[in-house]
């Protein structure tokens, strides 16, 4: 069963959480930075705050709650657990926006009978139900509490899989998402960061017992490899946060140079991209692997997840190699067609079933 710290707090001149706590300030200089930096007044960057009611975003729904004005609060219900608990949830949450003066939302999604991933069907439900707030109050960012330790184990999944720099580039600290932009302010600290902060203003906070389910992967990594990875090195979820801006500053860098270089070369027409083989055949792999994503987003399909290493590589080779007869290699959500002269990238169709 889950449990919650049923623990009393105060606010304003009773609480000595200010902007100076040393959790808080690098929290709010990175919620500064992903919401337009130095030259953007905080009043022009209100944000809703995704809070669960557990430790990680109650600490970051405090945090925000110290500028003017003051965040929105939205708790998202869902029916995957059972009605006393998710009442648990939405009360940590809501006392929190009541004594931090904060305007508080609820919405409730229903995903407990649809088919497919129940995970990713909660994740997706959970977003649009905050972009539909965002938008009705007329906010710009959605944050959550995303942390290092949630960044170090994206990490080592993607890791796990075989996944080259943009895997290791983990989470994004910021991503756009249907006109508004979901920021993710707390990758600089630690989940035990947040607990701390807690712990230090008397936030109640509620605990997700499914967290510990072992049978999942993350949590498995959390419970068993983590723990070693800390005995090792304590900051090392921070550093891998670190390491993780690293990757996604070279992706960045990367995509800038294919777009400028390579991207010119192609013939967009109908749903179909298509280059010379010439035109690509002498390329980096890492520029082939980066032309692939690129034609995923200019083609409009999901999917970036779907390229595996022995996919990329077989298309790698079918580009690069010397053979002239006709190959077919399907990569995640596209299609390549490699002739003896040309590179034919379309979307993949999945046949309907019979």
């Amino acid at each position: 069963m889950d449990s919650a710290r049923q623990v009393p707090y105060q606010t304003g001149s009773n609480s000595d959480l200010t902007r100076s706590h040393p959790t808080v300030a690098p929290v709010l200089r990175r919620w500064r930075q992903l919401t337009g930096g130095l030259n953007i007044r905080d009043h022009d960057r209100q944000t809703l705050v995704a809070c669960s009611g557990g430790a990680d975003s109650m600490a970051l729904a405090a945090i925000l709650a110290l500028v003017t004005p003051k965040p929105i609060i939205a708790h998202i219900i869902h029916d995957l657990r059972p009605p006393k608990l998710t009442e648990l949830d939405k009360d940590a949450a809501a006392k929190l926006a009541h004594d931090f003066g904060c305007e508080f939302v609820e919405r409730s999604i229903h995903i407990a009978d649809q088919p497919g991933n129940t995970e990713h069907n909660a994740r997706t439900a959970r977003y649009d139900a905050l972009e539909e707030i965002a938008v009705e109050q007329n906010l710009d960012y959605i944050a959550t509490g995303h942390h290092a330790d949630d960044q170090l184990e994206t990490m080592l999944m993607n890791l796990s899989r075989g996944a080259g720099p943009r895997g290791l580039a983990g989470i994004h600290d910021a991503r756009p998402f249907r006109g508004i932009t979901i920021i993710r302010p707390m990758l600089c600290i630690t989940h035990q960061d947040a607990l701390d902060l807690c712990d230090h203003a008397n936030l109640c906070y509620t605990h997700d017992h499914t967290n510990d389910d072992q049978s999942l992967t993350r949590n498995k990594l959390r419970h068993q490899l983590l723990p070693v990875l800390r005995n090792l090195d304590p900051d090392i979820a921070t550093k891998a946060s670190t390491t993780a801006d690293s990757c996604r500053s070279t992706v960045h860098a990367l995509k800038e140079l294919v777009n400028l270089h390579i991207w010119p070369f192609a013939t967009m027409n109908k749903g179909t991209i298509t280059f010379t083989r010439d035109q690509l055949r002498n390329q980096p792999d890492a520029a082939l692997v980066e032309i692939f994503h690129i034609c995923i987003e200019h083609l409009r399909v999901v999917g970036h997840d779907g390229l595996t290493q022995q996919t990329i590589r077989d298309s790698i080779r079918a580009i690069t190699d010397s053979s002239t007869e006709p190959r077919t290699c399907r990569l995640g959500p596209i299609v390549i067609t490699v002739t003896a002269n040309q590179i034919i990238i379309t979307p993949y169709i999945k046949e309907p079933k019979q």
